[in-house]
Protein backbone atom coordinates (compact mmCIF):
# COMPACT_ATOMS: atom_id res chain seq x y z
CA UNK A 1 0.00 0.00 0.00
CA UNK A 2 1.34 3.42 -0.97
CA UNK A 3 1.81 5.99 1.73
CA UNK A 4 -0.02 9.30 1.30
CA UNK A 5 2.08 12.28 0.18
CA UNK A 6 1.88 15.38 2.37
CA UNK A 7 3.34 18.87 2.16
CA UNK A 8 6.08 19.92 4.59
CA UNK A 9 3.55 22.12 6.39
CA UNK A 10 1.14 19.20 6.86
CA UNK A 11 4.02 16.98 7.99
CA UNK A 12 4.84 19.46 10.77
CA UNK A 13 1.15 19.62 11.73
CA UNK A 14 1.03 15.81 11.96
CA UNK A 15 4.19 15.75 14.06
CA UNK A 16 2.81 18.33 16.50
CA UNK A 17 -0.49 16.43 16.78
CA UNK A 18 1.41 13.22 17.61
CA UNK A 19 3.80 15.04 19.92
CA UNK A 20 0.99 16.15 22.24
CA UNK A 21 -0.16 12.51 22.57
CA UNK A 22 3.29 11.12 23.43
CA UNK A 23 3.63 10.00 27.08
CA UNK A 24 6.79 12.11 27.50
CA UNK A 25 5.15 15.28 26.14
CA UNK A 26 5.75 18.36 28.26
CA UNK A 27 4.19 21.79 27.95
CA UNK A 28 6.16 23.92 25.49
CA UNK A 29 7.29 21.10 23.16
CA UNK A 30 6.76 21.99 19.51
CA UNK A 31 8.23 21.23 16.08
CA UNK A 32 8.83 23.90 13.45
CA UNK A 33 10.12 23.70 9.89
CA UNK A 34 12.76 26.29 9.03
CA UNK A 35 12.63 28.61 7.34
CA UNK A 36 9.07 28.98 8.55
CA UNK A 37 6.32 29.62 5.99
CA UNK A 38 8.50 28.30 3.18
CA UNK A 39 7.34 25.80 0.57
CA UNK A 40 10.78 24.18 0.76
CA UNK A 41 11.97 24.12 4.39
CA UNK A 42 15.51 22.84 4.90
CA UNK A 43 15.24 21.28 8.34
CA UNK A 44 13.18 20.82 11.46
CA UNK A 45 13.67 22.38 14.86
CA UNK A 46 12.23 21.02 18.09
CA UNK A 47 11.78 23.38 21.01
CA UNK A 48 10.84 22.72 24.59
CA UNK A 49 12.35 21.53 27.85
CA UNK A 50 15.54 19.48 28.06
CA UNK A 51 15.19 16.07 26.42
CA UNK A 52 12.71 17.31 23.83
CA UNK A 53 14.92 16.35 20.88
CA UNK A 54 14.68 12.61 21.55
CA UNK A 55 10.89 12.69 21.75
CA UNK A 56 10.69 14.74 18.53
CA UNK A 57 13.04 12.36 16.70
CA UNK A 58 10.86 9.41 17.74
CA UNK A 59 7.72 11.17 16.52
CA UNK A 60 9.45 12.05 13.24
CA UNK A 61 10.29 8.38 12.62
CA UNK A 62 6.71 7.32 13.30
CA UNK A 63 5.14 9.97 11.06
CA UNK A 64 7.68 9.39 8.25
CA UNK A 65 6.67 5.73 8.36
CA UNK A 66 3.07 6.72 7.68
CA UNK A 67 3.50 9.29 4.91
CA UNK A 68 5.89 10.70 2.32
CA UNK A 69 6.87 14.37 2.49
CA UNK A 70 7.14 16.28 -0.78
CA UNK A 71 9.20 18.29 -1.16
CA UNK A 72 11.14 16.43 1.49
CA UNK A 73 12.60 18.06 4.58
CA UNK A 74 16.14 16.96 5.29
CA UNK A 75 16.66 14.49 8.13
CA UNK A 76 19.07 16.79 10.00
CA UNK A 77 17.58 18.63 12.94
CA UNK A 78 18.51 22.27 13.42
CA UNK A 79 19.78 22.88 16.94
CA UNK A 80 18.54 26.17 18.40
CA UNK A 81 21.07 28.01 20.57
CA UNK A 82 20.85 26.88 24.18
CA UNK A 83 20.71 29.41 26.94
CA UNK A 84 23.43 28.68 29.46
CA UNK A 85 22.34 27.76 32.95
CA UNK A 86 24.05 29.75 35.74
CA UNK A 87 26.66 26.99 36.46
CA UNK A 88 27.45 26.71 32.73
CA UNK A 89 27.77 30.48 32.42
CA UNK A 90 30.22 30.62 35.35
CA UNK A 91 32.31 27.83 33.80
CA UNK A 92 32.93 29.90 30.68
Amino acid sequence: MDKPVVTPQRFVELMNERLTKHPLFREGMRVYAIPQHSDHPRSLVCVGPRGTECVCATIESIVRGECEVFPDIGPDWHQPPRTATPPEARAR
